[in-house]
């Protein structure tokens, strides 16, 4: 019975945390890209959700379509907000240096207007879930029992990393955006137009946002302050490390598989508290993430 109870345990916690990995990947990507720390994760995981419930039922299209319109509206929310007020906050800088906490408060804010505007839409306040992606009966995998829809979570995460690392590896818009992140200054000055590549990660980090809204809109009930797995995602991306996109992916699977065994070995209540024990233990041991690099001392 107990074996039983570790492989579920293992099974649902790769499943959660692959939803706390695309998350995670999320603000790692916003912060290797532009040295901020996205405050507003949370609320484009809600608009990711939201959207697509709209999709499926005002406007009646299919899960496919609705997959698509969300991720677009996302990606499009996340590359304005960049280009408008993350870029005039820059260009009226009085300085050498950005100072990034106008910017970190800038996404706070980002996250607060996200919110009220889903508010403002009438019937948002009722609680409500999403379809699942795939429905049928459940898959038995050795002794442990998954929904067809936590598969599919796994396959999305699955994808979503190949793609990214197709993307940051062999494309010419992936190597100039990891050049621009490593060196703003230098990349610009072979030519990359670092200012659009900022803009497209914000669009792209926003993107798998909204997927992890809609991966996630199915197992847990939509309501506007569902963003707070984002402190969960924050767990996962310094575990595995703050400038690693491998190690956030760990990190979220990890944490998924431990905040499991906490509730079958200690209580459930204690799950609330395991990611910030988890987050102390981690920075007393090594400050970078099992996976990050040593961050280097920034003048600002």
């Amino acid at each position: 019975m107990f074996s039983l109870l570790l492989t579920q345990a293992i099974a649902s916690g790769v499943v959660t945390g692959c939803v706390y990995a695309l998350v995670a990947l999320s603000l790692v990507i916003i912060y290797k890209s532009t040295d901020v720390v996205n405050f507003a994760g949370g609320e484009l995981v809600m608009l990711g959700a939201y959207v697509g419930l709209l999709a499926l039922t005002y406007f009646e299209v299919s899960y496919a379509v609705m997959f698509a319109l969300a991720v677009i509206a996302v990606f499009t929310t996340g590359a304005i907000f960049e280009r408008v007020v993350l870029g005039t906050i820059v260009g009226r800088r009085h300085s050498a240096h950005t100072e990034l906490v106008p910017l970190v408060v800038a996404t706070v804010g980002f996250g607060y207007l996200l919110k009220g505007l889903v508010r403002a839409v009438p019937y948002t306040e009722e609680v409500r879930r999403l379809p699942p992606l795939v429905s049928g009966p459940p898959i038995f995998i050795g002794e442990a029992i998954l929904q067809r829809h936590d598969i599919a979570i796994i396959a999305v995460t699955v994808v979503v990393m190949a793609a990214l690392t197709v993307f940051f590896n062999f494309t010419l818009t992936g190597k100039a955006m990891r050049a621009t992140s490593q060196n703003g200054r230098a990349a610009a000055l072979v030519g990359i137009p670092v200012k659009r590549m900022r803009m497209a990660a914000w669009g792209l980090a926003s993107a798998i946002a909204g997927i992890a809204g809609i991966l996630l809109a199915p197992k847990l009930l939509m309501t506007p302050d569902m963003g707070v797995v984002v402190m969960l995602a924050f767990a996962a991306a310094i575990i595995g490390g703050f400038t690693s996109l491998p190690g956030c992916v760990i990190g979220g699977i990890a944490l998924g598989i431990v905040q499991n065994f906490v509730g079958i070995l200690l209580s459930p209540q204690a799950i609330a508290v395991t990611p910030f024990f988890v987050i102390i233990v981690v920075l007393m041991l090594r400050p970078q993430g099992l996976f990050g690099e040593m961050i280097a001392t920034k003048k600002v």
